[in-house]
């Protein structure tokens, strides 16, 4: 087989994610920057993306290849995070082709140092990304990510949420306390795209906080130390997103709109659809509020505009909801309380990531 076929061939099996995988130059050049021919044959010999995984036995007896060949290539692709390895209740041990979102970027620019291939590959996911991947990560009604808001600003306000009540999913803390492992590994997004903001931020939980743990990728923390991470990235002004469902997620990301791709799909890139907003918004009280403008200076979508005293006209701090995403930062960072974070809708999630991405392709647009 020609060796633009294997990578088509590969790229055709991440293409049945439903965040799919269109064909540019771009993608085409990073897949072989980032696989060899032989791995790239390999991981085509998978089912779609986190589909049926499978155990070195079955992949031996597929390929027809021998073990010890079998063996080198998939240590090679675990160890650079290209090749999901997970642990069943019974101890098995599976193999599964991640997806380019969220799999590949998560995994391979996650782990390890710089190098000549990574920074390459960066640059060539970064211009993909702006090109066509964003508007795939958007084409459905049902977006795969969602906003989770900064939880120690909530506030139960009688009037607005009589009927609402914060449900456990809305809650951060319901998922690190309840999780059987936690690990915090660098943001992908801001190894790709260098920026300010701090590296080591995102939290991932289970099976997949095993698998970077044990390939080096990141390190385990304990329930305290995991909430403590979260409000240092809220002091550092970073957005809460995670999986679109119900049940602990794998992963949550504290996110940047000058690096990261939840947040630039819809800041950079003006998609609406780009990941679902929280079910909160911010209330303030313009009495109490000094208009110092950390709300406005904070705020990664400007939502809040300082509009000065001229023409008889007071000084106000305004508010455009359409801009919100209701991530709290702005009640977080608000000097004096002038604003808190209130519910106002009650859209609910799918339960797990099965019954999401089925979802997210049911109400495909395009």
């Amino acid at each position: 087989m020609a060796e633009s076929d294997i990578y088509e061939e590969l790229r055709e099996k991440l293409n049945l994610f439903p965040v799919r995988v269109p064909r540019t130059k771009e993608l085409m050049e990073m897949l072989k920057v980032v696989y060899t021919p032989e791995e790239a044959e390999f991981l085509a010999h998978f089912s779609a993306p986190l589909q049926n995984p499978e155990t070195i036995d079955q992949i031996v007896k597929k390929t027809g290849k021998p073990r010890e060949k079998i063996q080198e290539i998939i240590e090679g692709l675990v160890s650079r995070g290209l090749l999901y390895r997970f642990k069943s209740s019974d101890g098995t041990i599976y193999y599964t082709l991640p997806p380019i979102v969220p799999g590949f970027d998560l995994y391979y620019f996650s782990s390890g140092r710089d190098s000549d291939e990574k920074r390459k590959a960066a640059k060539l996911f970064d211009k993909y990304f702006t090109d066509s991947l964003g508007v795939e990560m958007g084409a459905s009604n049902y977006p795969w990510a969602r906003v989770m808001p900064s939880e120690k600003t909530i506030t139960v306000d009688k009037e607005i949420s009589a009927d609402l009540i914060i449900l456990p999913f809305e809650k951060m803390s319901e998922f690190i306390k309840t999780s059987r492992c936690i690990a915090v590994i660098n943001c992908s997004c801001r190894t790709i795209r260098k920026c300010n903001h701090p590296l080591e931020t995102c939290l991932v939980f289970g099976a997949v906080a095993d698998f970077m743990v044990e390939n080096g990728y990141g390190h385990y923390l304990s329930v305290e130390q995991a909430l403590e991470l979260l409000e240092k990235m809220e002091e550092a002004g970073l957005v809460h997103n995670t999986m679109n469902i119900q049940a602990r997620p794998t992963f949550i990301c504290s996110c940047c709109s000058c690096a990261c791709i939840i947040l630039r799909n819809l800041v950079e890139l003006h998609n609406p659809r780009a990941f679902a907003k929280s079910n909160f918004l911010p209330v303030m009280d313009d009495e109490i509020c000094t208009k110092c403008k950390k709300c406005v200076n904070i705020c990664p979508t400007h939502a809040r505009v300082y509009h000065a005293s001229h023409d008889n006209e007071p000084e106000r701090i305004l508010f455009l909801e359409e801009r919100c995403i209701g991530c709290g930062l702005c009640a977080y960072h608000c000097s004096n309380g002038a604003t808190k974070l209130v519910k106002v809708r009650d859209q609910i999630p799918e339960k797990t990531p099965a019954e999401a991405f089925v979802r997210v392709e049911a109400e495909r647009i395009h």
